[in-house]
């Protein structure tokens, strides 16, 4: 794609679509959460520690649904398949349809959808949400925030990290393993950890105000993309273990990520 092509790119009908697709997905996801007959909802391991749901499936295939019908250009890597929606490989809509499969299968509420579109190395609009907790949030790169159809900011609820609960998602046993033996002696700097089995409910906290920051090892961009463009939107700080930006231009798992409000963002590199 060239540049005059890369102007002629409506963001606001990007994010319409990208919107349509997430409400696509949780609709998907809503009938199939806390279900009467647990059976319904089939369950499997596509790897080692890696549950994979019917509703996982369901909701992704209504995500590329909803982008084919709004005539999405570039491609889509979701944590389930891939999609090409148009010739344009300079496009690449990063998604997660159901980030957080093991509460959801559970009936917990630690779950959410993320979708982002990547232009080249560069996230320019999401659309992530909570579809249990009715909250969406989404963003144009450079153009704020909308939280369910309105304008939105929000502050950190903590300012010191002595006395912040900050969110600690660790990518399996292995790496459970080897964060354990080594990389994890910031912790007693902290009030509390949480821990939520997903990236997309503590990154959406965090946006919301609710949390004032996480920290995730071994992830994939594709659970992250979304929420790190909202939380960039919102002066919130996304970079690795050393203070640096995340390149997103590459699709390859991320050693660390830590997203947080800044001061206790500042506070948590340096325990780091």
């Amino acid at each position: 794609m060239n540049k005059e092509n890369e102007r002629e790119i409506d963001l606001h009908q990007i994010l319409i679509a990208a919107d349509s697709a997430t409400e696509a997905a949780e609709k998907a996801l809503l009938a199939r959460f806390r279900p009467d007959n647990a059976d319904s909802v089939e369950a499997f391991y596509k790897s080692p520690n890696a549950l994979v749901t019917s509703a996982d499936l369901d909701s992704d295939k209504a995500i590329i649904a909803a982008l084919k019908a709004a005539r999405a250009p570039g491609r889509i890597l979701s944590e389930e398949s891939e999609t090409n929606l148009s010739q344009d490989q300079s496009l690449t809509w990063l998604v997660d349809p159901l980030c957080g499969t093991v509460p959801f299968s559970t009936g917990m509420d630690h779950w959410g959808v993320s979708i982002a579109l990547r232009r080249k190395g560069d996230l320019i609009a999401a659309s992530v949400s909570l579809p249990s907790l009715g909250e969406r949030l989404s963003a144009i790169k450079g153009q704020g925030v909308i939280v369910n159809g309105s304008p939105f900011s929000s502050s950190s609820p903590r300012q010191k990290l002595s006395e912040s609960t900050i969110g600690l998602e660790v990518d399996g046993p292995d790496e459970w393993r080897r964060k354990l033996a080594s990389g994890l002696e910031w912790i007693p700097s902290v009030s509390q950890i949480n821990t939520f089995a997903s990236a997309t409910y503590p990154i959406s906290l965090i946006c919301l105000g609710r949390l004032p920051a996480a920290v995730f090892y071994g992830i994939e961009p594709v659970h992250l993309a979304g929420g790190a463009l909202i939380a960039d939107e919102l002066g919130i700080c996304v970079t690795d273990d050393s203070g640096q930006v995340i390149d997103w231009s590459k699709d390859d798992e991320l050693p660390v990520v830590v997203i947080g409000w800044p001061n206790i963002h500042d506070q948590l590199i340096k325990m780091m």
